[in-house]
């Protein structure tokens, strides 16, 4: 007769097992995770048996908005400045069961790949560049592309649902193709039955911001409107809090409407670039307002006054009672209460961080690095080709996003 402790492993195993067949986890609907762009996952994976098992390579590499930063600050004596608007430096991913999805800046198209093999499923061919990670909700998918317009496509097929255009059709050459004069490179944030997303590239021309009926495309309802904007341009995925949008703007200050009517609350205080996210407790992060001296800082988000800063600071993500910030050659776990350093290891990988169950993923040149979040020990190093700027953690897998073009599927 079996003993009751074989039983219990038996089932364990067999659990395992239909967990992985199936592929049953925690979707990642969006851009870093969701809405606040947290960047932070419950799913773990076992890091020391995940293996390579497809990659999806485009014909050329991403075709960013924008090459890169300035060589030096003549004014400040700065070199090796970064890029306040890097937010295209892959195909970003998202991913829902057993379907992973990305735009492209390549083909001017939204792809689903079957996550299990990376064979395509569909595609869906826009007008333009998609630059930002396309959005998940209610078996629907959202993108913006540089042609002017949003899109909602059904998750399943690709079928048009709806499409929908704030601005005239007018055009201007772009790096080889023709790209609109308000361009989509906001992304489409979906929440509460409402699709934001914003258009607009030169603060000499209009821009819009729009809400719009996520199920129709109309900006009808209350809670909708189509917002002329002046003085403004909008680069960089909007994150949204309870009350507040947050729309950046790429070198200048991100800014700040209030999401029910669109009213323009102003700019967020000595802040600037893409990178941003709302912690648990509502408080708003946001990079550095120039490219003199990085750091992150945690604002109030009522009225954006700085709570904490976090020197050298490239992006982070929050979770409980810490905050773990990734610098160019470290790594810290901060303890939020007193700003103390609970550890600090050396790290290479400065082009992302995610946080996965009790994990943290950071993305380097050539490798994606994974650390344990109880004292920073690392638990695995993972190869890829390029530069790992995007990291997707979802229902047993783990996809890797890089600059060479590629989408690289671990499970």
């Amino acid at each position: 007769m079996m003993s009751l402790r074989y039983i219990l492993l038996l089932c364990l195993c067999i659990a395992g097992i239909l967990y992985s067949a199936n592929g049953v986890g925690e979707d990642w609907p969006a851009y870093r995770h969701d809405i606040h762009r947290s960047g932070v996952t419950s799913e773990a994976l076992p890091v020391a048996s995940l293996k390579k098992v497809w990659e999806y390579r485009a014909p050329r590499p991403p075709q960013q908005a924008w090459h890169g930063p300035a060589k030096w600050d003549a004014f400040s004596g700065k070199n090796n400045l970064r890029s306040m608007r890097n937010y295209d430096p892959v195909f970003f991913t998202v991913a829902a069961g057993n379907d992973v999805f990305f735009g492209s800046s390549v083909e001017d198209a939204v792809f689903c790949l079957n996550a299990e093999t990376g064979a395509q499923k569909w595609n869906y061919v826009t007008g333009g560049s998609v630059r930002m990670a396309p959005m998940l909700a209610d078996g629907k998918l959202y993108a913006g592309s540089d042609d002017g317009a949003a899109y909602c496509l059904d998750a399943a097929t690709g079928a048009l649902i709806w499409t929908y255009r704030p601005s005239e059709e007018r055009y201007l050459p772009n790096d080889g193709k023709l790209i609109s004069r308000w361009p989509v490179r906001s992304g489409v944030l979906v929440d509460g039955g409402t699709a934001y997303f914003g258009a607009g590239l030169f603060p000499w021309a209009e821009a819009y911001l729009c809400a719009v009926d996520a199920a129709s495309g109309k900006p009808e309802g209350e809670g909708r409107y189509r917002k002329a904007l002046q003085g403004v341009t909008i680069e960089g995925a909007l994150l949204a809090s309870r009350e507040c949008l947050y729309v950046p703007q790429g070198r200048e200050a991100p800014m700040v409407f209030r999401r029910n009517d669109g009213a323009d609350l102003g700019t967020v205080k000595d802040a600037g670039g893409v990178f941003a996210l709302i912690t648990p407790e509502n408080q708003l992060v946001f990079g550095a307002p120039d490219q003199k001296d990085n750091f992150i800082a945690v604002r109030d988000s009522a009225n954006s006054e700085a709570l904490a800063s976090y020197p050298e600071g490239i992006c982070m993500v929050v979770h409980d009672e810490r905050a773990y910030v990734l610098r160019d050659n470290e790594l810290l776990a901060l303890n939020r209460k007193d700003g103390s350093t609970a550890w600090s290891v050396a790290c290479d990988c400065p082009y992302a961080l995610i946080l996965a169950g009790d994990m943290l993923f950071t993305g380097g040149n050539n490798k994606v690095d994974a650390f344990s979040v109880i004292d920073g020990a690392s638990l695995t190093s993972l190869k890829v080709s390029g530069r790992a700027y995007g990291i997707t953690v979802a229902n047993t897998r783990l996809f890797i996003s890089t600059d060479t073009g590629g989408v690289v599927c671990f499970r």
